[in-house]
């Protein structure tokens, strides 16, 4: 179960094994059954209720009123291995970090690809046909160019690898343009972007982040260490190496929303020049969210959960980096 408690002034304390949340309503939730506390701007929390949730395994996750995460409270299990953290700072230097980075990015762009044939099946006009078809077209040749990749350092190849992967990037979205409502149209993939799809897109992405932040904790490594992405300064940058082969998770998901008219232009607002989603339009985005990565699919044969699925795809690139046996690993 995922706790929001967002009530201006709420206040959420320990009573037993249950949170106790005082707003203008008192509930009352049994601690046993809380995955998730997401508590936004000016709700309290005592250290009472930090401690326990920290004893409870509950990831407590701290955002500001439209709902972006600001921060994060985990529990402490020691940290990261120094096997693990040893070898990712040598990652980035080694043959393995770029098979493992190339590995993510073809992951990502295969992920598209199956995505547009499967829209392809279902269209008639001529005119999206041959734009899928060229779209998957191009994305192929830029996968077989980061196959063929080759180098001893990261600094060698990464500006080809992002070169490739930008191409793609921009046939996939120049396809699901053209496949969403008229109005909801975009020029290009931005992050500040003022329409609808980005707008989405953005939220999705920052969700998933922290989502893939904490299993990347579980899994023992360093968030902050990254292959690809270049370190920097609070950026966790493995984070980001690792959702590059999770992205189609949120991007499947703005494009069901936008094409399928659950959220639209009448969803937002603007605000300091930028477009804000309205409390409602949130609230789906969300459910729909944790809906899919609750849902059953499959992993190597096995039924299993979106998160996961997600967790196990974690858990295979920890064991290449560590070399240790999955009995080492944090299993969730």
């Amino acid at each position: 179960m995922i706790v929001v408690v967002k009530e201006y002034g709420a206040v959420t304390r320990k009573k037993g094994n249950c949170l106790l949340i005082k707003g203008n309503e008192e509930r009352e939730i049994c601690a046993d059954q809380v995955k998730e506390l997401h508590v936004y701007s000016a709700c309290n929390l005592s250290a009472d209720v930090i401690a326990f949730c920290m004893e409870k395994d509950i990831w407590v996750i701290f955002v500001d009123k439209y709902g972006n995460p600001l921060g994060e409270l985990l529990p402490f299990s020691g940290g990261c291995s120094p096997i693990y953290k040893r070898n990712q700072l040598i990652l980035a230097d080694s043959p393995i970090g770029i098979e493992i980075a190339k590995g993510f990015l073809i992951q990502k762009i295969e992920n598209r690809i199956s995505q547009l044939k499967h829209i392809l099946h279902n269209k008639r006009s001529k005119k999206i046909i041959v734009q899928l078809k060229m779209s998957v077209q191009k994305m192929n040749e830029e996968v077989e160019k980061i196959r063929n990749t080759c180098g001893k350092t990261m600094s060698e190849v990464r500006e080809s690898l992002q070169g490739y992967e930008g191409v793609a990037g921009r046939a996939y979205f120049e396809s699901i343009s053209m496949l969403l409502p008229e109005e909801l149209r975009f020029f290009r993939r931005e992050r500040n972007a003022n329409d609808v799809y980005n707008c989405i897109l953005n939220y999705l992405y920052g969700i998933l982040y922290a989502k893939a932040k904490n299993i990347v904790y579980k899994c023992r490594l360093d968030p902050y260490i990254g292959i690809m992405h270049v370190d920097s300064y609070n950026k966790p940058t493995f984070v980001y190496d690792f959702v590059e082969s999770q992205r189609i998770i949120c991007e499947e998901l703005a494009f069901h929303l936008c094409s399928s008219g659950i959220i639209g232009s009448n969803s937002v607002f603007l605000e300091e020049n930028r477009l804000r989603f309205t409390e409602e339009a949130k609230q789906i985005i969300i459910s729909e969210f944790y809906a899919i990565m609750n849902e059953q699919c499959y992993f190597k044969k096995k039924s299993m959960t979106g998160e996961r699925k997600m967790y196990l795809e974690m858990l295979e690139v920890a064991k290449k980096i560590g070399r240790m046996n999955e009995d080492v690993l944090a299993i969730v």
